[in-house]
């Protein structure tokens, strides 16, 4: 059965096992996604809501709760830190290259933080423990395509989470595999969150696996069983969401993870990278008369539908081609706050040109995708004067990925944020070299401290 296969396969990854260069590439992405986290402590309205939370169940012992200095329940402190993993919409992306699924991998490093945090694990913990997550993320992304039937992507997060938290927590195979089966009696989360009016639940959907996750692998625990077959059953999730002939076979490309360069959906990236060349030849955006977005259909499906045009939330901005394009070329760059409801409230000149934006399939462009994520802008100036950009990939993509010198410069800049340059710096360089950390204080200690006034 596949689920004891999984429970196999994961019990025996060790750190000795692992590739010098997938170790860089971890680090890579560790140090990529704690800059996310970062970014995501300047949310105070979101954090305001952890401590809300935090105060309906209070207590001095489980896990320390990020942006607040409080501890929190294990379910509860799991669900607010990975939605700070998320919010930035920093995450790193994932596309099948069989076109099955798709993933955020680097929601794994907020919970792998956290669970290492709260069991006193080690450098080399993180690391390889990052290393399952990523594998099996992707290998689930490969072998599963959720959004076809009308599930959200993080749908298949609820079966492979219980693999990593169970192989951080060193479960045995009998009991990673049961928790995959208890966690598949919780059900398969809709897509009702992608579609219509985005909300912020968006940030949400994988917070809210990681909760039930942990909850299924403490029933493993406990000696509670669960069906058998979960995937491959007469009613398995096979059943209900498209899947491929073979799983981990072979094992996906982390090199292949797209990095981004803007918080904002993976769609949106290429879109404002074009923007942002364009903006710096046009003098005032008040002299832009209309823009033509030429992309592939699934940047259209996924942020450029009838309410990508009136969104009501950071996450519905996030999320939206013509907000970030209109955004782009009147600030000529995209910053965090640019998504805030009080940016949007000031810069009214946003919502006036996102109505003089059109985004239109290339037929081209969709026959590229994914193997390509192409985007053509065309402004055209009320003088009559036309300017045109294009590019194949956004700045991050595996075809022109950031640097490691980048990446460090991510993760200063938003760690400046919570803590000193000098402190920024000692924890650039101690993720490069962490297999040699004894522990990881260092490393969530300014994600713990409180950013509320």
């Amino acid at each position: 059965m596949l689920e004891e296969t999984l429970a196999w396969y994961v019990s025996g990854i060790t750190f000795r096992g692992l590739d010098p260069k997938v170790l860089h590439i971890i680090k890579r992405n560790v140090l990529d996604s704690y800059a996310g986290i970062c970014a995501s402590l300047q949310d105070k309205e979101m954090v305001g809501r952890f401590e809300r939370m935090t105060a309906l169940t209070p207590t001095e012992r489980g896990v320390g709760v990020w942006g607040l200095n409080r501890n929190g329940n294990t379910s509860d402190a799991f669900f607010m830190n990975t939605i700070l993993g998320r919010r930035s919409d920093l995450v790193n992306t994932y596309m099948s290259p069989r076109r099955m699924g798709g993933c955020h991998p680097s929601d794994n490093v907020s919970l792998v933080l956290t669970m290492a945090d709260w069991l006193d694990k080690n450098g080399q913990d993180v690391l390889t423990s990052t290393y399952v997550a990523y594998l099996l993320s992707c290998a689930f992304a490969d072998y599963f395509n959720p959004e076809k039937n009308w599930y959200d992507h993080d749908a298949q997060a609820m079966f492979y989470l219980p693999l990593v938290i169970g192989f951080i927590m060193g479960f045995s195979i009998p009991q990673m595999t049961e928790a995959q089966r208890i966690a598949g009696m919780q059900g398969l989360t809709i897509n009702q969150a992608a579609m219509g009016e985005v909300t912020d639940w968006k940030h949400c959907t994988y917070a809210s696996r990681a909760m039930l996750a942990l909850h299924a692998v403490k029933m493993a625990f406990s000696g509670f069983e669960g069906p058998k077959e979960i995937y491959e059953g007469e009613a398995g999730i096979n059943r209900f969401i498209p899947h491929g002939a073979r799983m981990l076979d072979p094992l996906p490309d982390l090199g292949s993870i797209i990095f981004k360069r803007w918080p904002a959906l993976v769609f949106c990236q290429t879109p404002i990278d074009v923007a942002v060349e364009i903006a710096d030849r046009v003098d005032d955006h008040r002299a832009i008369d209309h823009v033509e977005v030429q992309i592939y259909r699934k940047a259209i499906e996924e942020a450029a539908i009838e309410s990508s045009y009136h969104p009501a939330s950071r996450a519905g901005r996030t999320h939206s081609i013509p907000y970030c394009v209109a955004a782009a070329l009147i600030k000529g760059t995209i910053e965090y706050s640019y998504f805030d409801n009080g940016f949007a409230e000031k810069e009214k000149g946003v919502d006036v040109l996102m109505q003089r934006i059109a985004v239109c399939e290339d037929i081209e462009m969709t026959k590229r995708f994914p193997d390509g994520s192409p985007c053509r802008i065309i402004v055209t100036l009320k003088d009559g004067t036309s300017i045109s950009r294009y590019r194949d990939f956004p700045h991050g993509d595996p075809h022109g990925p950031l640097s490691d010198e980048e990446i460090e410069e991510k993760a200063h800049r938003y760690l400046s944020l919570i803590t000193d340059g000098k402190s920024a710096d000692s924890i650039i360089k101690r993720v490069w070299n962490m297999e040699r950390e004894p522990s990881i204080d260092w490393l969530v200690a300014p994600l713990k401290q409180r950013v509320l006034e």
